[in-house]
C-alpha cells in the first residue's frame, strides 16, 4: 500500500522502517498531517517534547481540528516519554493526560510510542486494518458484505458506505448518531460538522446527493461521443 509522506519527513528514520516493513512512501507537501494511509488515516508525528511545547504554547488543539477536517481517520503519534519531557519545564503531568482526554474527545487520539521504529509499525498496522476492512465492506468494489448480505443493518451501512469518503467504521458511527438512514440524508452541514465530518468531506457528499444525474449523464456521453468522432477522424 502507498503511504503519501510529507517531503518535510524525506529525512526521517521513520522513512526508510516503512521501506521494511513492505510500504512504498510517495513524498507530497501536505498542508495538514505528517503521513497519509489510504487516504482514510491522517497521521501527525510529535516527540514528546514537541507535544508538551504545543500544549503550552496553545497549538495542539488547532493542530487537531485541522487534522480532524481533513481527513477521516486523524491520529497523532507522540514518540518518548511524556513524563521525562514535564520535568522542569512548569507543566504538570495531569495537564498532559488532560489533553490526552480533550482530544480523546475531539476525536483525535493520540497514541505515545517509544521511538520512529515504532511509529512506522503503527503505519504499517494501520495500512493492514484498511486492507482487512475491505475484505468485509468496501464500498468502491462490493455493494453488500459477504455475511448476512440480506440484513437491514448491513444493507444501512452499505448504503452510506457508498459515499465517499464514508468507510463502514465512519458509517456505523453516522448511524448510531441519526439512527436511520433518512435522518442522515436528511442532515444539515452544520449536523454533519457535529459529528466530526470535514468540509471537502460534506461539500463531496452534497455534491453526490444534489448532482442532476440526467444532465451530468448527457454531458459526458456528448463528449465521450466528440472524442470517439475525434479518434475515427484522425484515424
Amino acid at each position: 500500500m502507498e503511504v503519501k509522506v510529507d517531503d518535510r519527513e524525506r529525512r526521517s528514520p521513520v522513512v526508510p522502517e516503512l521501506i521494511r516493513l513492505g510500504l512504498k512512501p510517495v513524498f507530497e507537501r501536505l498542508e495538514v498531517g505528517d503521513y497519509v494511509v489510504g487516504g482514510i488515516y491522517g497521521v501527525e508525528r510529535k516527540s514528546s517534547d514537541d507535544f508538551v511545547d504545543s500544549i503550552i504554547d496553545k497549538r495542539l488543539f488547532e493542530q487537531a481540528r485541522l487534522l480532524r477536517e481533513a481527513y477521516e481517520k486523524p491520529l497523532i503519534v507522540v514518540e518518548g516519554d511524556l513524563e521525562l519531557a514535564v520535568a522542569g519545564r512548569g507543566v504538570r503531568i495531569n495537564q498532559v493526560l488532560g489533553a490526552l482526554l480533550a482530544l480523546t474527545e475531539m476525536r483525535v487520539p493520540a497514541v505515545q510510542v517509544s521511538g520512529p521504529e515504532r511509529t512506522a509499525l503503527l503505519i504499517y498496522l494501520l495500512s493492514r486494518r484498511l486492507e482487512k476492512e475491505g475484505e468485509y465492506l468496501s464500498p468502491t468494489k462490493r455493494r453488500v458484505v459477504r455475511k448476512n448480505s440480506g440484513s437491514v443493518p448491513i444493507v444501512q451501512l452499505n448504503l452510506l458506505a457508498t459515499l465517499p469518503g464514508i468507510s463502514s467504521t465512519t458509517a456505523r458511527r453516522l448511524l448510531e448518531y441519526f439512527k436511520t438512514p433518512r435522518r442522515f440524508f436528511l442532515a444539515s452541514p452544520a449536523e454533519l460538522r457535529k459529528v466530526g465530518l470535514g468540509p471537502r468531506k460534506i461539500s463531496k457528499i452534497f455534491a453526490i446527493l444534489d448532482t442532476d444525474f440526467t444532465q451530468t449523464f448527457l454531458l459526458q456521453k456528448g463528449e465521450n461521443n466528440k472524442n470517439t468522432e475525434e479518434n475515427m477522424t484522425e484515424g
